[in-house]
């Protein structure tokens, strides 16, 4: 099993591949395994290398990173130049620039039930039988941050200003119209992703528009995400995983992804009706009951957001 990273190698991002506590720089890597073996790696893809552009040849790059994982391992405690240890490295956000980011509204059945219960006291909560999935946009640009990056509660004038663990599909090959049984195929694999939200912005002094996603999910650094992507080789089921969010290790969501309402193969499948998804793409399929507006608690400079999730990892961002 490896995972992939973006990583900071004086002052440029590099794409690495992690293996145990050690993160490997690919292209350097390749160079190496190319030296010992004559045998070219990942050769289609242009440089410099990036996270883009290896999921943009995903199912070939997948077999290619899977050689070169086996030839690291085999060197596994040498010394090797291209070679950092996880503690001593700098995450970016595993992809920098996502083409698009499709963030899942109230996709946890206890969520919705919550939300429901703060909001509408009374009414109906959301199911996969009354409600079809439903999606917003979050910014790439700005918005992304990676594993470690402070999320600046400063940069928007509301104080309540919450958090959303999530669990974040990322799209490995270009598709329209898929049908919900072949979605995995389409999937390169998994990461982590916080869904940071301004919840004053969400609802805009005005009249006729009730909702303002823009100004609620998009402001400068919400949407922390990484520190590396699970290929999807590795997850054998990705709706039954346990997501742990603690402020200040204080647990404030815990559930597994079985309480999805409405599936990654349901949710890929209704959005690729309208739109074709691209290498790249993110899917961050919701988050779990024990958000703050819930509790009536909100994060502020100081606190520390920790999201783990089964398999895939921890993401960790400080507020200042």
């Amino acid at each position: 099993m490896f995972k992939l990273a973006t990583i900071e190698v004086k002052g440029a991002p590099r794409v690495a591949l992690a293996l145990g506590g050690t993160l490997y720089e690919v292209d350097k890597a390749a160079a190496a395994y190319r030296r010992q073996t004559g045998k070219p790696l990942l050769a289609a893809i242009e440089r410099p290398l990036t996270m883009l552009a290896i999921l943009g040849r995903w199912p070939a790059a997948f077999k290619d990173l899977g050689r070169l994982a086996k030839f690291l391992e085999d060197r596994a405690g040498k010394p090797l130049p291209f070679a950092h240890p996880e503690r001593r490295v700098k995450f970016k956000a595993p992809i920098l620039y996502p083409p698009r980011i499709f963030a899942a509204g109230a996709n946890y059945n206890a969520h919705s039930k919550e939300m429901t219960d703060r909001l509408r006291p009374g009414t109906p909560y959301t199911t996969a039988e009354n409600s079809n999935p439903y999606c917003f946009l979050k910014a790439s640009i700005g918005c992304v941050i990676g594993h470690g990056d402070k999320i600046l509660a400063s940069q928007v004038p509301d104080e309540k200003i919450d958090w959303e663990g999530e669990l974040a599909v990322v799209i490995g090959r270009k598709g329209r119209n898929i049908k919900k049984e072949e979605a995995r195929s389409y999937i390169a694999g998994y990461t982590i992703l916080q869904d940071v939200t301004a919840r004053s912005f969400v609802v805009p002094r005005r009249f006729d528009f009730k909702v303002d996603w823009l100004m609620g999910k998009c402001s400068d650094t919400f949407c922390p995400m990484g520190p590396c992507i699970v290929p999807d080789a590795f997850i054998e089921d990705p709706e039954r995983l346990r997501l742990t969010v603690t402020v200040n290790d204080q647990v404030m969501q815990g559930a597994r992804t079985d309480d999805l309402t409405h599936k990654i193969g349901d949710i890929l499948a209704f959005i690729s009706q309208n739109m074709t998804l691209l290498p790249g793409d993110v899917l961050s399929t919701g988050t779990p009951s024990g958000v703050g507006f819930a509790r009536g608690i909100f994060l502020k400079p100081g606190d520390v957001l920790r999201t783990e999730i089964e398999n895939i990892g921890v993401l960790v961002n400080p507020v200042a």
